[in-house]
């Protein structure tokens, strides 16, 4: 997985005001980065927050990408596919 500000961006500006279908894939993200080993607690101005460890990430905004494969460990994987329609790796369309 490759540095993409624009993606980076975009689940940014989403995290805002996401509709319930960006919603519920946030929620199922976070759900399985809970459990994940890599996931990092830190806290940042006496703020709870979590990072990705193997990315970097902050899990609160990245959970909001529109990126099939965002997860550098790919356990996002199995549930993207019942929201992202088209799925895409290095450019390529594969649904």
């Amino acid at each position: 997985m490759s540095f993409n500000p624009v993606e980076i961006i975009n689940a940014w500006f989403i995290s805002f005001n996401p509709n319930p279908t960006q919603k519920k894939l946030a929620e199922e993200r976070m759900n399985i980065c809970m459990k994940c080993e890599f996931r990092k607690e830190i806290i940042q101005k006496k703020k709870w927050s979590a990072i990705c460890g193997s990315c970097g990430c902050p899990l609160e905004k990245k959970i909001f990408t529109e990126q099939y494969g965002s997860c550098p460990k790919s356990k996002w994987n199995s549930i993207e596919e019942k929201y992202i329609k088209n799925l895409k790796v290095k450019n390529k369309t594969i649904i």
